[in-house]
């Protein structure tokens, strides 16, 4: 368990450390073990060396970068501390299995070769399928937050804790299913830009004056992940952190470019209205999570 700790310390630092100098005697100063017992307790923890995973986070931060900013190579190249854009392409291509130039310009994400933060993930099974979600009508509120291409998704549940807030104020009532869809969109000033809806259905018979915010999603095909509850005694940005990380690259289906994941989540029935305010994660019984895809109707 200790030695546990201090690989979970050290990614985390890793994390926040990835445009500085990574050389093993900083991190193995950082940890207080010499370089040698460092290694081996990164490799027994994670299965990986602790220079390949430095390497594979700096050139999927990248990899983040180049599809959703508009930065020249060489500067994320010295960025991600490559010490020339030619030595990043290649090192990229080897990766990926495309250069730089052409992931830019690639109509879909892939999975493949992407290496999130390693997480702790307990290996539960996971009930997945492909299916089509069609006329799906929902209504509330829209927000925006910027954030850099490291920590975009290491740093929302505040966020969306003030933002789920908001949404149970302007409706205080019971509800059987709740949704939010976000996705991520270019650059502004060096930081992504963000979209994070939190939303009900848009039945006719509500009142629907508190929202002006509106998503239809109409005949398009989604990968849909199941979470127990089980699964969800785990932190939750872990688990998308392995659907993303793990999952979608040995399903190697790739991600659909502009449409956003949506998040369905399924209350438990007979509850007060004020736990919506006071202790809404008591109230959810299930978690669908839905990742646009985009893949041919022969692979269902």
């Amino acid at each position: 368990m200790f030695s546990e700790n201090v690989i979970t310390d050290i990614i985390c630092w890793i994390e926040d450390n990835l445009e500085k100098n990574l050389s093993l005697e900083s991190v193995s100063q950082k940890s207080g073990y010499s370089k040698w017992h460092l290694q081996r307790m990164f490799k027994e923890q994670t299965n990986l060396t602790l220079a390949s995973y430095i390497r594979a986070r700096r050139l999927s931060c990248a990899a983040i970068e180049l599809r959703l900013q508009r930065t020249p190579l060489l500067d994320i190249a010295l960025k991600y501390r490559f010490d020339s854009q030619q030595t990043f392409s290649r090192a990229f291509k080897k990766l990926f299995n495309i250069t730089p130039y052409d992931y830019r310009r690639k109509a879909n994400w892939q999975a493949h070769g992407f290496t999130l933060p390693l997480r702790k993930f307990a290996g539960y099974n996971l009930d997945m399928q492909i299916i089509d979600i069609d006329n799906l009508s929902l209504i509330g509120i829209s927000h925006t937050y910027q954030s850099n291409s490291i920590e975009w998704n290491l740093n929302t549940e505040k966020k969306r804790k003030e933002y789920w807030e908001i949404f149970f104020k302007k409706a205080l009532y019971n509800h059987n299913k709740i949704y939010a869809t976000h996705n991520i969109f270019s650059e502004q000033r060096n930081n992504l830009v963000i979209n994070y809806a939190t939303m009900r259905e848009n039945l006719v018979d509500r009142d629907n004056s508190n929202f002006n915010y509106t998503e239809i999603i109409n005949n398009k095909k989604y990968l849909k992940i199941t979470l127990s509850p089980a699964l969800l005694q785990l932190d939750y940005k872990d688990i998308i952190y392995n659907i993303y990380g793990v999952l979608m690259r040995k399903l190697n289906i790739p991600r659909k470019k502009g449409e956003p994941d949506i998040e369905e989540y399924i209350l438990k029935e007979n509850y007060h209205v004020l736990d919506l305010i006071n202790n809404p994660l008591s109230l959810i019984k299930n978690i669908n999570y839905y990742i646009p895809i985009d893949i041919k109707p022969n692979l269902k």
